[in-house]
């Protein structure tokens, strides 16, 4: 089946790249400055896709796939692949939601810009470059009013966005609320256990009820006192609270009742602050100097009552509480020199201290009131010091080939302290090379070599129990970074305007690949494999439908294929990366129609099964089929754009199994039972939304 899948997959793009051709004449759109890497897309161009901000039109951007960025401590590890006027927002936060602060209306064009080599585009080959318009007077302000319902119950969870542009003398403010007082879908889950022969043992019925709200202020001010200075400034606050009620009866295979589970999590109010600045200086015609500082601070908990109460004897409830403070603090300065156009060297260094504290306390009562239990690096402190360096060079050996040179030298201490006392220090080199050549207006290839060292999540150094599951992960205070060499190809054909085919191959060779690991008989930690690799392609492809008979319509393809292997610590065999799908692969369609100020879409979108390896346990979760959404939108009402969508109209169930083994699953007859849980509700399930966007 899953070859199948995948040859189905394969076909079908290639068949989209067979008629690209036809679809477009063969002229690219230029840079602002003719440049052949550059693609220019003015705000005219996105008008029949009705945008209310920029990131309506970032995701709109022929050939450009919107990438937030990884989650990592320091700046430029997590970068995105979006720019605004040049620069990365001295934030953190998502750039889709920073896009998504900014009105359509304030922005002048998009570029698409290949190879380049400033050190805040975080070395992807590929980025977009938001230009804005220069703001006169005025205000832009903008607003979404959205309510959608969730099936089962069909509980209502409102959104509402409000954000304002304007300027006040030389200074640029943006400033935006967010308020989301939602309540999460309710999940439903069926659920069964086998014995290893296939014989039913128990099932039940179980459901889980969420609650969570956030609430997001959010502003922003540039400010240039000279034609040489530019000041930014950023601020965002964000309190959130979340808790569950989950509730389950299990049932033997002949209808009695054995027992009943109820989980009740009540979370704390949680607050996220993050504050960012920085100053470029203008030093000459050629050289410039950017300081950036950026701080962020986030505390949140809860507490968890779960009581298993037999049809006969006494109930047990299980008591916990988590608590947890995590910090961060950057400095980073960059200069940056321009000899010529299409030169540039950048030389810089920067340095940050993280730290996460953590709290987790364990009662149990039995009956005879709650005792405390003891577990392992419950308690704990993680800090770390870290420094680096980083020189780039960019230049142009032809007016067709561009090449990008870099190299980052990090070094760090970290250091653990409360129920683990540790000291660790690492030093990595990182060198990247990218080229990029386009042999004509219509072509382009690019290739990129690098060494990635991932960043550690502090929150595996500490020990984490799910009781909804019924797995302990002990805390590991010996957990090193994976480290990557990755070679990437990509290959881009245009076709007119919009038609754009892009096919990347990609290889990587991956070092202390990071997976679960088996702590003597009973628990899983984080820990560190041996070496693996990962290999496989991509497509991505946009096909204007005019040429059969769709007038402003396209259609948008993107398909993924990998394999993974690495050694398994318990079985010696070889198997894939952990939470790693073989394949995915999205549809989506668009048609406006503008005589009726109407627009209609349509995705369809699946991925193959991830599957998660622990020293007792095989769990495999996946979808039961693809994923449908429909919308259709209309601007029939002057400023407004109104969009009503379905989504997941067939109503996708999440199939989760669970194999079970004693003492541990590195033999297949230690198989004791299978659990297959399948969800209704939850992130996937059937939906219908009701969005109003608009300016005022």
């Amino acid at each position: 089946m899953v070859e199948f899948r995948l040859r189905g997959l394969w076909w079908a793009l290639a068949l989209a790249a067979s008629i690209a051709p036809g679809l477009g004449q063969a002229q690219t759109p230029q840079g602002p400055e003719g440049s052949e890497r550059a693609q220019s897309y003015p705000a005219s161009f996105f008008a029949p896709f009705n945008p209310v901000s920029a990131e309506d039109m970032v995701r709109r951007t022929p050939g450009f796939t919107l990438t937030d960025g990884q989650d990592r401590r320091g700046f430029a590890g997590s970068a995105g692949n979006v720019l605004v006027n040049g620069d990365r927002p001295s934030s953190k936060v998502l750039i889709s939601e920073q896009l998504s602060r900014i009105s359509a209306r304030d922005v002048e064009r998009i570029d698409v810009i290949a190879g380049a080599g400033a050190a805040d585009a975080g070395g992807h080959a590929l980025i977009v470059d938001v230009r804005l318009r220069p703001r006169q007077t005025g205000a832009t302000n903008t607003f979404v009013v959205q309510a959608g319902m969730l099936e089962p119950g069909w509980t209502v969870n409102p959104i509402a966005i409000a954000t304002s542009a304007f300027r006040i003398g030389q200074t640029d403010i943006s400033l935006s609320v967010q308020a989301q007082p939602s309540r999460r879908g309710r999940i439903e889950y069926d659920k069964r256990t086998n014995g290893p022969d296939g014989v039913l043992r128990e099932f039940g019925r179980e459901h889980l009820q969420g609650s969570y709200a956030e609430y997001k202020l959010n502003g922003r001010a540039t400010w240039r006192p000279t034609v040489d200075d530019t000041l930014n400034a950023s601020l965002q606050v964000t309190p959130t609270r979340e808790g569950r009620h989950t509730y389950s009866e299990v049932f033997s295979p002949s209808g009695s009742r054995i027992r009943v589970e109820d989980s009740l999590v009540r979370g704390d109010q949680a607050l996220a602050v993050e504050m960012g600045a920085d100053w470029e200086r203008q030093l000459s015609a050629r050289t410039a100097l950017k300081l950036l500082a950026l701080a962020a601070r986030r505390d949140k908990g809860s507490s968890e009552r779960y009581t298993t109460q037999p049809a006969a004897g006494a109930a047990r409830s299980t008591f916990i509480r988590r608590e947890s403070e995590s910090g961060e603090y950057i400095g980073r300065a960059t200069w940056t020199y321009r000899p010529t156009p299409g030169r540039s060297l950048e030389l810089g260094a920067e340095g940050a201290v993280n730290y996460l504290e953590s709290g987790l306390g364990i009662d149990v009562d039995v009956g005879r009131g709650r005792q405390p239990t003891d577990l392992p690096v419950a308690n704990t402190r993680v800090e770390e010091v870290r420094g680096e360096i980083f020189l780039s060079q960019t230049s142009n050996p032809s007016d067709r080939l561009r090449i990008e040179k870099g190299v980052i030298v990090e070094t760090s201490r970290i250091t653990q302290s409360g129920d683990a006392s540790q000291e660790r220090t690492f030093t990595f080199v990182k060198p990247r090379f990218v080229a990029t050549w386009t042999p004509s207006p219509s072509q382009q290839l690019r290739f990129r070599l690098e060494r990635d060292v991932a960043q550690l999540d502090f929150s595996e150094f500490a020990s984490a129990v799910s009781l909804f599951d019924g797995t302990v992960d002990l805390g590991n205070p010996d957990l090193e970074p994976e480290r990557t060499w990755r070679g990437q190809i990509d290959w881009e054909r245009r076709f007119g305007p919009k038609a754009v085919l892009t096919l990347t191959a990609f290889y990587e060779r991956v070092e202390a690949v990071q997976d679960q690991i088996p702590v003597g008989s009973q628990f899983d930690a984080p820990g560190n494999l041996g070496d693996g690799w990962r290999a496989g392609g991509r497509v991505d492809a946009l096909v204007p439908l005019d040429a059969i008979g769709l007038a402003r319509a396209e259609l948008r393809l993107r398909g993924q294929a990998q394999e993974t292997r690495v050694d398994d610590p318990l079985t010696g065999q070889s198997r894939p990366f952990a939470d790693e799908a073989l394949w995915s692969y999205s549809i989506d369609l668009r048609q406006a129609l503008p005589k009726q100020r109407l627009a209609w879409g349509a995705l369809w979108e699946q991925a193959d099964e991830v599957t998660v390896f622990r020293a007792r346990e095989l769990r495999s979760t996946s979808w039961d089929r693809a994923n449908l959404d429909l919308y259709v939108e209309t601007t029939a009402i002057a400023g407004l754009v109104i969009r009503l969508t379905a989504a997941d109209v067939i109503l996708p169930q999440e199939v989760r199994e669970r194999r079970f083994f004693l003492p541990d699953r590195s033999e297949p007859a230690n198989l004791t039972s299978i659990e297959t849980r399948r969800a209704t509700g939850g992130y996937g399930t059937r939906s219908l939304t009701l969005r109003i966007s608009g300016r005022f």
